[in-house]
């Protein structure tokens, strides 16, 4: 069940890789690249769809047989967060393209960087589970790298959200901007929580 685990933590990891993607093409202009990272993330999506029925059935096969059964079941509802989350957020990067509304460049800008760091998170997230396939103390002190970037990611996000409040923006780009650092906040918190659930199955592995 872990080389699952780590499988739907590699689709995550490559739909967060996705969403900075689409937030950069945003960024610079290109509405057609951003729909194509959109695409990927719906194509990573399905797949760790199927990835998870796949889970649930070996679960089930094992019943009570498997200890950590609950402690991997956690994992992987954990990291199906992280990817609606990054889903979410995507769709709404994608949706509001119909509004032709005028955002800022530079707070684009500052988006791509907010999601950028998430990305690194992510990305750690998935080498402490990588880890723990051979080196339990390894995942445990990959863990804390995770939680250093998530701060980082915090102080980027309310950086970010007081500058959107001292802004002149419209009220709903302001809105709507606030609620993507949130979900980008979001995903960071997370992220660590996965890392809390991979810390256990270190403890019993």
């Amino acid at each position: 069940m872990l080389d699952l685990c780590q499988v739907h933590a590699r689709n995550v990891v490559e739909i967060s890789r996705q969403l900075a993607l689409l937030v950069d093409s945003l960024a610079d202009g290109k509405q057609k690249t951003a729909r194509e990272s959109y695409a990927a993330i719906l194509k990573a999506m399905e797949e760790n769809e199927k990835n998870k029925s796949t889970f649930l059935v070996e679960v089930a096969s094992v019943g009570s047989l498997l200890v950590s059964r609950e402690d991997f079941l956690r994992l992987l509802f954990r990291l199906r967060e992280i990817a609606d989350y990054s889903e979410s957020v995507g769709n709404r990067l994608i949706e509001v393209l119909e509004l032709k509304w005028k955002f800022e460049p530079k707070k684009l800008r500052e988006l791509s960087e907010l999601m950028d760091l998430v990305l690194k998170e992510i990305s750690k997230v998935r080498e402490t589970l990588h880890s723990l396939s051979f080196d339990a103390d390894k995942a445990t002190e990959t863990a804390k790298a995770v939680e250093e970037l998530e701060r980082q990611v915090d102080r980027a996000s309310r950086k970010m959200d007081m500058d959107l409040l001292s802004s002149k923006m419209p009220v709903p780009m302001l809105l709507f901007l606030r609620d993507i650092v949130d979900r980008a906040e979001r995903i960071a918190d997370i992220g660590v929580e996965v890392v809390d659930h991979i810390r256990v199955l270190a403890l019993t592995s």
